[in-house]
């Protein structure tokens, strides 16, 4: 029998762990040093399962080779039925059963069952990189901002015009440069954005680069500049991701909003085209005065096209800590209106608020491990790069300076830079009064977004988030009550 990695599931091995994610079903694992051992024996190259086999019985020469084949059997038909191994008994085999992404599966994380612990999974991958990693580096993803500039002008942006006029594309030989370091360190996954990433002129030529390196591939695009030749490119280089923002169906809402005539047009027809082809497409639709109305028509447009659409009503702050941009943000009166019809209405919030709330629950069984999470993964185990080689915790907090590739080497930003050692050092405790808050598990509570709106105290709580939150719980226990829930 042979056996492969699916085209879909990228692994990372260190001598303490295994780590394996399938991007179309998004399960992952985390195995313990053990299992990482035998992870690391499935490559991309189809292999005879005799083969690897022999390689065990050699690493392992005081254990009867008949156990060894059982358990490696049970270890293979585990990782088989979530797809994250194709198995067959030819090439043809293989590549037959190894699944392309395509709008005709539905969804595909229904082509999998649960998954089920066995002896070499160490608990689930969040706790276990908790438990293991509290406090050290281990840097995951990378948001790559290849261009400061934009096509679009879009009034709500947490980025200022003044860094999209500055017209700086990252050369080539330096993102490389950067992405090898990224992959040395153990990277698993870049997000390609920008400005507009699709007016980087290498941008294939860095899709393909990533691709060789083997990282799981998002971009973040308006879509209004990309070409028809770049569309069979992508399918090829099976990207993961391509996240769009989508604000209205009205085309005069949508262009007044990225304050460019015919944008509307340009992004509608890209993702079309896109679908067309098969690649995977998600649509954001941020919520604010200027399209409060419209958005359902946005989330039955993603619909029919059975694409995933996700909305936000909580806009950023800008990341120079102007705060001129929020201007476009719903009052408290107006988001009322609008979370009891997203309640009703959105599907993918309802699934997301009724999981947080479970997890939450979860979270009360184990406080003293919860009070020691990271608030989120900046600092630890992600980071964003722009154009002009500065190093920020996120895109939005770009006012909070980490370092410089250009100065630096992004190893030594990740490792010794003080600001992100503090950050690490920031855990759920830090907000005592959000710990007991009563709406936490209604909370969209962010660091950036403290840091962007309170002129750089990333510990001052905003009042709107709260308000917010409470609102939020009134809401759901109100429609719980009545049985729309």
């Amino acid at each position: 029998m042979l056996i492969k990695l699916s085209k879909n599931s990228f692994v990372r091995c260190t001598e303490k762990y295994g780590y394996i994610i399938n991007q179309l079903t998004k399960h992952d694992r985390c195995y313990n040093a053990q299992g990482a051992e035998w992870l690391k024996m499935i490559k991309r190259e189809p292999q005879d399962v005799d083969v690897i086999l022999d390689k065990l019985v050699n690493c392992y020469p005081e254990v009867d080779r008949k156990i060894i084949e059982v358990d490696l059997c049970e270890f293979i038909e585990s990782l088989v039925v979530d797809k994250f191994v194709i198995v067959g008994n030819t090439i043809e085999d293989l590549n037959k059963n190894d699944i392309d992404f395509s709008y005709s599966l539905n969804n595909p994380k229904t082509l999998t069952e649960s998954y089920h612990t066995e002896s070499f999974v160490s608990k689930n991958t969040q706790d276990f990189f908790l438990e293991e990693f509290q406090g050290k580096p281990l840097i995951s993803n990378l948001q790559f901002e290849l261009s400061s500039r934009c096509n679009e002008r879009c009034i709500h942006c947490y980025i200022p015009n003044s860094k999209k006029n500055s017209g700086f594309d990252m050369p080539i030989h330096k993102v490389k440069s950067i992405i090898n370091e990224f992959s040395e360190l153990g990277g698993i996954s870049v997000t390609l954005s920008g400005g507009e990433v699709f007016l980087h002129k290498d941008l294939m030529e860095i899709v393909d680069y990533c691709r060789e390196k083997d990282l799981i591939i998002s971009i973040l695009s308006n879509l209004i500049s990309l070409k028809d030749e770049h569309i069979p490119h992508l399918k090829n280089a099976n990207i993961s991701l391509i996240q769009v923002s989508l604000y209205s169906m009205d085309s005069e809402k949508h262009d007044a909003i990225t304050t460019v005539n015919g944008s509307f047009l340009k992004t509608k027809t890209a993702i079309e085209k896109l679908v067309a082809a098969d690649i995977p497409v998600q649509i954001s639709c941020p919520i604010m005065k200027a399209n409060r109305y419209g958005y359902n028509e946005v989330l039955s447009y993603a619909e029919s096209l059975n694409v995933k659409a996700q909305t936000d009503f909580i806009l950023m702050a800008r990341s120079d800590l102007d705060t001129d941009n929020l201007a476009n943000r719903l009052s408290l009166s107006e988001t009322e209106e609008l979370l009891r019809d997203i309640i009703l209405h959105d599907i993918n919030y309802r699934t997301e608020t009724l999981s947080q709330q479970s997890l939450s629950e979860e979270q009360e069984e184990n406080i003293e491990l919860f009070k020691k999470k990271p608030i989120c993964g900046v600092g630890y185990d992600n980071c964003c790069i722009t154009a002009n080689g500065d190093v920020y915790p996120c895109a939005g907090w770009q006012d909070y300076v980490l370092g410089n590739v250009y100065k630096q080497t992004l190893k030594d930003i990740w490792e010794s830079s003080e600001r992100v050692i503090a950050l690490r050092h920031i855990t759920q405790e830090s907000f005592p009064q959000c710990m007991e808050c009563s709406a936490k598990d209604y909370c969209s509570f962010c660091l950036v977004r403290n840091y962007n709106e309170s002129g750089g105290d990333m510990f001052k709580i905003n009042q709107h988030f709260c308000d917010v939150a409470f609102l939020n719980k009134k809401i759901v226990e109100e429609y719980k009550k009545k049985g729309l829930l």
